[in-house]
Parts: C-alpha cells; sequence; structure tokens
C-alpha cells in the first residue's frame, strides 16, 4: 500500500474513532445541560446537532478509504476532506483546546495530506 493510501487511512481510522468519542460523550454532557435548566427546544437542537456531528465521522470515515481506491476521485477527496477540516477550524475557535478538537484536526490534516500526495490522474 501507498503512503498516500496510508495516511488515508490513518486518517479515516482518527476521525473515527473521534465520533465513537463523541457519541460516548453525549452521555455524559447532555445530563449535566439537562440539570442547568436549558429550555428544552434549545436542548433538542443541541442534541441534534451533537449526534449529526458523531454521524458525519462515522459515516464519512469509511467512504474516504473507498473514495481514495476509486481512479480518478483524487478532487472529490480533497473537496469532502475539507468537512473535517471546517469542522476542526470551528472547534478550535468554538469549544478551544482539547482531545477531540486535536483528533479532528489531526485526522483532517492527515485526510488533506494523503488526498494530495494520490496521483492526478486516477486514485487508485
Amino acid at each position: 500500500m501507498t503512503l498516500p493510501r496510508w495516511l488515508i487511512l490513518l486518517a479515516s481510522i482518527v476521525l473515527f474513532c473521534a465520533g465513537l468519542m463523541h457519541i460516548l460523550g453525549y452521555f455524559f454532557a447532555l445530563p449535566v445541560l439537562a440539570k442547568a435548566g436549558i429550555d428544552p427546544q434549545v436542548l433538542g437542537a443541541v442534541k441534534a446537532v451533537w449526534f449529526v456531528f458523531s454521524v458525519e465521522l462515522v459515516v464519512l470515515s469509511p467512504a474516504f478509504v473507498w473514495i481514495s481506491r476509486r481512479p480518478g476521485l483524487r478532487s472529490l477527496l480533497i473537496f469532502l476532506a475539507i468537512i473535517p477540516l471546517a469542522d476542526a477550524v470551528l472547534m478550535y475557535y468554538y469549544v478551544g483546546l482539547f482531545i477531540g478538537t486535536d483528533m479532528v484536526a489531526v485526522g483532517a490534516l492527515l485526510l488533506v495530506a494523503g488526498a494530495w500526495l494520490l496521483p492526478r490522474s486516477e486514485s487508485a
């Protein structure tokens, strides 16, 4: 297996694990928010966004590996790498430095590097 494929595989593993850890974090963070007396509609929105982000990472991770093995899809992979990259930037800005932010940032950078190193004519 080539270096770009290894980088993309590693990125996908990191992002997948970050998504699973984010799902587990739900069971610790949401009860605290519920006890704080937050408006039920706001709490519902937080729950939805929490799971959307988790599902995004868990679903996109295997898709990145799959796309990287298809010929001619390098540009699509680079384009899709914007998603975790934007997630990382927004997380650093709004949430700050913690292990989840670092995992998403590392995964995004590995994905960008791997996608960039794929051959231009074909991805396989």
